[in-house]
């Protein structure tokens, strides 16, 4: 792996926490690897007040970002310069500078310009529902998939750099169903400050009743736990000392972040084959 190029693209600053681990393993074994963020989450809630304003909260979260893969080791961190969209159906999803707004051939041609120059052999991003259905999340899959398509095709956007085709395409495959798995074990050990409220609770609930996305790689970062749980520590202003993420015990955190699961797109596999272990396939 010491030869890989390895781009990684996502919607907020923190995202990046569900592939951290793999990141890391391809740096420890000597890859290049760049991480794009396509908003700097100027409308994520802010945990402890003394820690940003809404003026000035994308600009903190570039710096936890920053912060955060510097934990691993990973300095190419690059913003590109769309705004947060927020929830579905909140005000700032009608903001003409949100990503979720944002004209697809104008966020498409970036992300071609970035394959191209750096020249990835893999390419991670969000899954197709964005984890939990975030419009950002759910852009940026859309716009990586089609920028992972166009990038060595020389009639695409044939001013942004020579052409260039990635060998794969990953996407993640850890779903709220885990996340809920997790929120109601802890509720059930009697680690939560309060019971989950009736509506986080059917959210959880209809969650753990959705069939297990594919998988196709099973990637074992257990040695790697301690320094994504020093990055996501970074993230202050989204997670404050009293969150429920500093709430896990070890031996949640060992099973739930232990290992990174993901789905190949790019080459499509047809044969439902059991997950490989790693990516030396």
């Amino acid at each position: 792996m010491s030869n890989r190029r390895i781009l990684a693209v996502y919607g907020h600053p923190d995202d990046e926490g569900q592939v951290t681990g793999t990141l890391a393993h391809f740096l420890e074994a000597g890859s290049r690897v760049t991480l794009v963020c396509a908003t700097r989450g100027e409308v994520g809630e802010i945990s402890d007040p003394s820690l940003g304003t809404a003026e000035t909260l994308g600009y903190v979260r570039e710096l936890e970002l920053r912060a955060a893969m510097a934990q691993i080791g990973l300095a190419d961190v690059r913003l590109l310069p769309f705004r947060d969209s927020g929830m579905a159906g909140t005000p700032e999803n009608d903001d003409p500078r949100c990503l979720h707004q944002a004209p697809a051939e104008t966020v498409v041609e970036q992300l071609v310009g970035i394959i191209r120059e750096v020249q990835p052999h893999f390419v991670f991003t969000w899954d197709p529902n964005g984890g939990y259905g975030h419009p950002d999340h759910i852009a940026v899959h859309k716009h990586t998939v089609a920028a992972y398509d166009a990038a060595g095709d020389s009639h695409a956007f044939p001013y942004v750099g020579e052409p260039w085709t990635p060998e794969r395409l990953y996407w993640g495959a850890f779903t709220m169903k885990r996340f809920a798995r997790m929120w109601m074990e802890m509720e059930e050990r009697g680690l939560l400050p309060e019971p989950l409220d009736p509506e986080r609770r059917l959210r959880f609930e209809n969650a753990m009743k959705e069939p297990d996305p594919a998988v196709h790689v099973i990637h074992d970062v257990g040695h790697h736990v301690e320094r994504k749980r020093a990055a996501a520590g970074m993230h202050r202003s989204q997670f404050g000392e009293n969150s429920m993420f500093a709430r896990i015990p070890e031996d949640l955190r060992q099973r739930f972040y232990a290992t990174e699961q993901f789905f190949q797109a790019r080459p499509a596999i047809s044969d439902p084959a059991e997950p490989v272990h790693g990516f030396g396939h």
